[in-house]
This record gives structure tokens, C-alpha cells and sequence, in this order.
């Protein structure tokens, strides 16, 4: 056979073989994503509603990626669990419980504290994430507010429906001259800001998220006096079957992260300090 007979026969055994190879590597690769897809797929997806404005709880990082520490266990849990993937959406957490009831919503996740009435419909993990540490908060050139007595005839801001509301509410019964409770949906930005531009007096508040403010926003506020509330807080979940699985893989989930000294991590991380223990 001729030389250049041979090369040419070569040449195309060569071609053949590199087509081969190549869509035998296409094919893996086309597997290998397949599989992932089919993986990711494979996991459960549950909508998480949380406020995305409460920092260092939930909040947006300056990369527009929403973060802290209620928003971080969760991810831990779908981490460490792969059946499971969460989906957040931020809305205010009286709006997430209306979510829950219409199907909407699976889990509310911010700083959730147990309540009576809506445990009738509302499963509540049994770990605790952290315990609130709830002082007063007012401007910083006030001197006039310490305790709660000092609260009398006063304006303060309070969420609609949380443990120390309902807590400043029974005082007010036998308090004279009365407080002027302001309610708010929006958490601790509308409490901050009517304190500090002098149309509330005070507002209670997470020490932590006091901090917070004057460290990362400069805001003229203050934490003053004793800690007036230290509630546990949980994670809300809608109520089906399904559901308490899920909870309960949680519940699973966070004491290992106990035991393992995950949570107390991230509590040092966003809080400043160890909240996973009940505070004074």
C-alpha cells in the first residue's frame, strides 16, 4: 500500500477517534449535569418569610444578599439536610403568618416569639434559636427614661403583636397618667426613627439591634435600664403533617448544632454575644 494511502486511512481513524472521545466527554459532562439537576431537583423547596430589614436578625448585606442570624440557622439546616431547600421572601411577619393560612407561605422566620392564639394553627419548633434581651430605647441626650415607671404620660412605639406589647399594655391598665402606645408593623426601623426625631419617647427594643444601629447607621439612640423582657424565640411553621417533619428536622438539626457549638458561633458572629442562653 502506498505511503500516502496509509496516512490518509490514519488520518481518518484519528478523526473518528477524537469525534469518540469528544462526545464520550460531552456525554459525561451532559450526565454530570444532569445529575446535579436532578439532585437540586430532587430536594423539597419551603417559602420562608422573613422581614429582611431587622438587622442583625434578617437584613440585605451590602451585596444585596439577604443574611443574619434567624436567615443563616435556616441555611445551616438546608446544609446539613439536602432533602430540604429554602426559598426567602421578604415581607413583614404578620403578613407571613397570612401567607401560612392561605398556603402561601411555609415557615416565618423573625426573632418569633410563642403565641397562645396562634399556636392553635401554627407549629412552633420546640428548640429555641435564641433568647431577646428587650430594653428601652431613647435618644442618646435623654436622661429622663430608666424604667418603665419613668414611662408614664410618655409616647412609646411598640410593635402590634409581640411578648413585651402585651406586656406594656397590662401596665398601662394601673399606670397614671397612661403611656401613648404607637403601634408599627415595621419593626425597629419605625421605632428608631420616631424616637430619634423626638415624636416618640421611647421604644423597647433588642439590645442587640440598638447596638447595631448606633454601630452601623451612627443613629443618636441608646439602651437604658434593666432588661425588661428575655423571651425565647422559634421558628413558625404552617400546620400539616409535612410540615411537622419539617419541624421536627429542624428541631433535630439545631441540637446538633448545639452540641456542636455551630449556634453559639453564629450568635457571636451577628449578635455580639452568646443569645442561645437565657439573658438578665
Amino acid at each position: 500500500m502506498q505511503l500516502k494511502s496509509i496516512l490518509k486511512i490514519a488520518a481518518t481513524v484519528i478523526a473518528a477517534a477524537s469525534v469518540i472521545t469528544l462526545a464520550g466527554c460531552g456525554g459525561d459532562k451532559d450526565a454530570s449535569a444532569s445529575a446535579a439537576k436532578s439532585q437540586a431537583g430532587s430536594a423539597k423547596t419551603y417559602v420562608v418569610a422573613t422581614r429582611g430589614t431587622f438587622r442583625p436578625f434578617t437584613y440585605m448585606d451590602d451585596k444585596n444578599n439577604l443574611t443574619g442570624y434567624d436567615v443563616e440557622i435556616l441555611k445551616e439546616v438546608e446544609k446539613r439536610n439536602p432533602g430540604i431547600h429554602f426559598e426567602f421572601k421578604t415581607m413583614a411577619p404578620s403578613a407571613g403568618f397570612v401567607g401560612m393560612e392561605s398556603g402561601q407561605v411555609d415557615i416565618v422566620a423573625n426573632q418569633i416569639t410563642y403565641n397562645e392564639e396562634r399556636a392553635a394553627k401554627t407549629i412552633y419548633t420546640k428548640e429555641v434559636n435564641n433568647y431577646t434581651a428587650r430594653k428601652l430605647a431613647v435618644r442618646n441626650d435623654r436622661n429622663d427614661i430608666n424604667s418603665l415607671e419613668d414611662l408614664k404620660g410618655k409616647k412609646v412605639v411598640t410593635t402590634t403583636n409581640s411578648e413585651v406589647t402585651r406586656q406594656l399594655q397590662k401596665l398601662n391598665e394601673t399606670m397614671d397618667p397612661k403611656m401613648d402606645l404607637i403601634y408599627t408593623d415595621k419593626g425597629f426601623t419605625e421605632g428608631a426613627n420616631l424616637v430619634v426625631t423626638g415624636r416618640a419617647d421611647a421604644t423597647p427594643q433588642y439590645e442587640v439591634s440598638i447596638t447595631d444601629a448606633v454601630k452601623t447607621l451612627g443613629l443618636p439612640i441608646k439602651a437604658v435600664g434593666p432588661v425588661i423582657a428575655s423571651d425565647p424565640t422559634y421558628f413558625a411553621l404552617r400546620k400539616n403533617e409535612d410540615h411537622q417533619k419539617l419541624a421536627n428536622t429542624i428541631d433535630k438539626t439545631l441540637k446538633d448544632m448545639k452540641a456542636d457549638g455551630t449556634l453559639k458561633k453564629l450568635s457571636e458572629e451577628f449578635l455580639g454575644k452568646d443569645y442561645t442562653v437565657p439573658q438578665q
